[in-house]
């Protein structure tokens, strides 16, 4: 069994950045954490932060029982403000040491949101001396990777990652994340995994 550590800056980062592979790991018997930096209490378009910070936590919930996940958590950092604090780094460190993980995944280091290159600067410091380096695995949210060295085809996970998507339904009535992501990947499908596959999830590993 393979042990698998999802570094999500806001609830939907994990579905629409790597759901597909995580479905393809629930179902292989893995064992798959999610830990949600914030609750993305910023993204609520109108409501108040502490009722959107319910409601996506919630719909995260909601997208982890689709993908058949393990295990969830909230570190309730404040949305916008993710930074890697020696607190947070610690807490990481804390957190690999517990659940010793075989992979872990999180947004890449060139994303254009702030929250999530920071998420990649925690990683590094809390990886600082570790001899049990998990395979860390770099996905793409708001950017598309430009370069990348590991492809998964996720065919067969497709209409799962998109219901995983949709599940976080305060984000796709605002923007439709589920339609980009799936385009996103049918077009890796189609110029990565072809002809084996039609849709993929592509990666770049942190050096």
């Amino acid at each position: 069994m393979t042990r698998v550590l999802v570094l999500a800056p806001h609830p939907d980062d994990e579905a629409i950045g790597c759901g597909g592979t995580l479905r393809k790991h629930s179902a292989h018997g893995d064992e798959v954490r999610v830990v949600f930096l914030t609750s993305g209490e910023g993204g609520g378009h109108g409501r108040p932060p502490a009722e959107t910070a319910s409601l996506r936590e919630a719909e995260a919930a909601a997208a982890a029982e689709i993908l058949g996940l393990g295990g969830i958590e909230f570190w309730r950092e404040r949305d916008g403000a993710i930074r890697p604090t020696p607190e947070l780094v610690c807490r990481l460190a804390a957190t690999l040491d517990a659940f010793r993980p075989d992979i872990l995944y999180l947004p890449h280091d060139r994303e254009s949101h702030a929250d999530h290159r920071a998420s990649t600067d925690l990683v590094r410091a809390s990886l600082v001396g570790r001899a049990d380096r998990p395979d860390v695995l770099m996905f793409e949210v708001w950017t598309p990777l430009e370069l990348f060295d590991h492809v998964e085809d996720i065919t067969a996970e497709i209409a799962i990652k998109a219901a995983a998507i949709r599940a976080h339904a305060s984000q796709c009535a605002v923007m439709a994340f589920d339609d980009a992501a799936i385009g996103l990947s049918r077009y890796r499908g189609e110029m990565h995994s072809w002809p084996d596959g039609e849709y993929a999830e592509v990666f770049r590993r942190l050096r």
